[in-house]
């Protein structure tokens, strides 16, 4: 049963790590918007979703406390992105994420009472192939701090999105749309008071983003249920190597030899840790 709490973590890596595809194929510069319509495409899919598995359409507290979370904590992470560039803002951010996600699972709510120096190792691991893929590009920024307070504050609320669901104790088929719910309801609440103009640019493609983006929600909330949050989520972290293997291999954005070879030796030690964490 861990296997499959595994597999689901890394399947919502892959679908977390690839999002940004839709819309970058698009050109379009417009974050803010993106947002606004992901949140449509997560919360439409979520409602698509429910109906087909048949979950409740509940307004569980829980749920739209996290929904709301992810949203704001995207909304920040979008200043990190305009400052820092993706390939410095998502490592900074996942290796957060890694952090609180492991500790709250594992000394908070005692998830692996037996594992915890193994999982510290796994975790170890993961934050050093996160680093090592990082640093890969050059960094131009109008703004270094502002782009890294950001990430870092994009990277604790995100560590800290489950947190209710293991408080309230709910099932995934009562959390899933609320989550949902939550972040169609933040995601146009942020666009409307940040006062932008809708272009009708990339609307599809964004839509497309956030239903790849929820179909990886819905697999780490399968996984929470079966490894809990200090295996899942920094197995779920994973998203930056799909991330950036997408950016070097597919967008061309590092052509040269030592870079490829830096990813492949960062992702072989990232995933060690993964292995090791999935049996701490």
């Amino acid at each position: 049963m861990n296997n499959l709490g595994v597999l689901a973590a890394a399947l919502a890596a892959l679908c977390w790590g690839s999002y940004m595809v839709p819309f970058k194929k698009s050109g379009s510069l417009n974050l803010i918007q993106f947002q606004a319509l992901m949140a449509v495409g997560v919360g439409f899919s979520g409602l698509l979703i429910s109906l087909t598995l048949g979950f409740p359409l509940s307004f569980n507290i829980y749920g739209l406390a996290s929904g709301l979370l992810w949203a704001v904590a995207n909304a920040i992470f979008l200043q990190a992105v305009v400052n820092l560039g993706i390939a410095r803002a998502v490592p900074i951010a996942a290796s957060l994420v890694i952090i609180l996600s492991f500790l709250w699972g594992g000394l908070v709510f005692n998830e692996m009472p037996t594992g915890i120096m193994v999982g510290f190792l796994g975790v170890g691991l993961i934050i050093l192939g996160v680093v090592i893929i990082s640093t890969i590009g050059s960094l131009e920024s109008q703004n270094i701090k502002r782009g890294l307070l950001s990430a870092v504050s994009a990277g604790v609320i995100w560590g800290s999105q489950w947190v209710p669901l293991k408080l309230g104790q709910v099932a995934t088929r009562d959390f899933f749309f609320p989550v949902c719910l939550g972040i169609f309801v933040s995601g146009l609440i942020i666009f409307a008071l940040k006062k932008k103009r809708f272009k009708a640019e990339a609307v599809g493609l964004s839509l497309l983003s956030g239903l790849i983006w929820n179909i990886g929600n819905l697999l780490s909330l399968v996984s929470l249920s079966i490894i809990g949050l200090s295996k899942m989520g920094p197995i779920s972290q994973m998203a930056v190597l799909v991330a950036v293997l997408w950016g070097v291999f597919y967008f061309k954005e590092v052509t040269k030899s030592t870079a490829r070879l830096q990813v492949l030796i960062g992702a072989m030690i990232l995933l060690t840790g993964v292995v090791i964490l999935g049996f701490a």
